[in-house]
């Protein structure tokens, strides 16, 4: 079995109508009001079978799950849907401007990866997930044995020989399939079963490590449903592993990674994929600033003054306007790129900038982990200021009491200004070069430490669960 391999992926046709309509963003960033936007863009639009309406009457039989499975199955018979007739990858570039103004180009591939256990030492999650939107995946394959939207992987290749030979090989080809999405990001597509091309990616992540950039729920997903899929297979044949067991056995580490993805391979042992190289200059990440509410004013207000000493506190303006602490923050955050947060509120008296000074206290941030974990802007943010300052427990971030989390800046600003919240921390962006060592570390970073930008738009392709590879 290849690590990774191409797969006969469904898309949508022309019969389907512009893609630009039929697309959507995650199902974890899809409000109420946008979906209902996406439900009237299109009768094919993606969110009707990945996060479908709810109503009061569902039950067992009767729900969003199941509304899903009838509705690929319709647009499969009705040609809405249709399935590539041999096994492809499809690469991707996106055109983009980040939150920060910055234009970018990234480049990648989907394809599908063997789902490998995280002790495995292959795929390497870098931060933790939540048991709700687990079960909602969970039950959206069960009920359609269908990968509507890839997890977003990054694999270690210091020269990228996949995406210069991609160039190379696609070069005189106009994309197959352009779509543009809500904020302007331009997704091009060129599927391809060229043999060259798909060997060289087999042949150079072979023995690749990969870290989940996006989609930790999804991977966590996808391998409790394989290990159902599994079980199912051994009641229906007892005592004979059937042809669904191609990969278990008692094969050592490197055989199991070897080999062509041939028709001995379940569909449900690999997972839909986006890839991307951690060496990609066009691949981007951003911070995730978090805003507090509900907390005492006093002890919010009081912050400078009580932050003294452990962080260098500096006054950024006086009495500023969103616009000016917006402006101020970011020139603080640009001089101080590790350790450092700016803070703003409407309880406060101006923006602050805050830069951590006291040694010993990163030794306290997060006990028990490596220094790379303890040295962590979100760490120290969470451990320091909102834990031991202000009273937020790390259950209290899970479930997001008193703390909500915000990737646009200037939404945050907006959001301040509008006295929705009492005070806001922004961060700088997680540094590759620490995602790296923390995840191939065996650790994961706290909820929300990364925000890689922009999110691949659901929709492109869809990966089928059922029977062979």
């Amino acid at each position: 079995m290849k690590t990774v391999a191409p797969f006969r992926a469904w898309r949508y046709s022309p019969a389907a109508g512009e893609p630009s309509q039929l697309i959507a963003p995650p199902y974890d960033v899809i409000g109420p009001d946008l979906r209902s936007q996406l439900y009237a863009r299109s009768r094919y639009n993606v969110v009707r079978v990945d996060l479908g309406m709810t109503t009061p009457s569902d039950n067992d039989c009767d729900n969003q799950y199941t509304r899903a499975a009838a509705q690929l199955a319709d647009w499969k018979k009705s040609g809405i849907l249709v399935r590539d007739p041999r096994p492809t990858m499809t690469f991707v570039e996106e055109s983009f401007t980040g939150p920060d103004g910055r234009a970018g180009t990234r480049h990648g591939f989907l394809a599908v990866i063997r789902l490998y256990d995280f002790d495995e030492g292959v795929v390497f999650p870098h931060e933790y997930t939540l048991s709700g939107p687990k079960e909602d995946r969970y039950r959206l394959l069960t009920a359609t044995a269908m990968s509507l939207s890839p997890v977003f992987l990054l694999y270690d290749l210091p020269t990228d020989e996949i995406t210069a030979a991609s160039k190379t090989a696609l070069a005189n080809r106009p994309p197959a399939v352009t779509v543009t999405d809500d904020r302007g990001t331009v997704t091009s597509l060129w599927p391809t079963e060229d043999p060259d091309l798909l060997d060289l990616v087999g042949q150079d992540l072979a023995t690749s490590r990969f870290i989940i950039a996006d989609g930790h729920h999804r991977y966590e997903t996808a391998l409790r449903y394989q290990k159902h899929r599994r079980e199912a297979a051994r009641k229906a044949a007892p005592g004979d592993a059937g042809p669904d067991e191609t990969r278990s056995g008692d094969a050592g580490p490197d055989e199991t990674r070897s080999g062509d993805a041939g028709p001995g391979d379940a569909s449900y042992d690999y997972a839909l994929a986006y890839l991307s190289n951690m060496a990609d200059p066009g691949l981007a990440v951003y911070g995730t600033h978090r805003l507090v509410t509900g907390l005492d004013a006093q002890a919010v207000a009081s912050l400078p003054r009580t932050l003294a000493g452990t962080f260098s506190v500096e006054r950024l303006s006086a009495g500023a306007t969103g616009s000016e602490a917006h402006a101020a923050i970011t020139t603080y955050l640009h001089e101080h790129p590790r350790g450092a947060f700016g803070l703003w509120g409407h309880v406060l008296d101006g923006a602050y900038g805050l830069e951590l000074v006291d040694c010993e206290a990163v030794r306290e941030a997060g006990p028990g982990h490596s220094p790379a974990y303890q040295q962590l802007d979100v760490t120290i943010l969470q451990a320091l200021i909102l834990e031991r300052t202000l009273g937020i427990t790390p259950a209290d971030m899970a479930a997001e009491r008193y703390v909500a989390f915000f990737n646009d800046p200037s939404e945050a600003i907006h959001r301040l200004e509008a006295g929705e919240f009492q005070a806001g921390f922004f961060l700088n962006p997680t540094g590759l070069d620490q995602i790296r060592r923390v995840a191939f570390g065996g650790e994961r970073m706290p909820q929300k430490a990364t925000f890689f930008y922009p999110k691949l738009p659901t929709g492109l392709v869809f990966h089928d669960l059922s029977g062979r590879l």
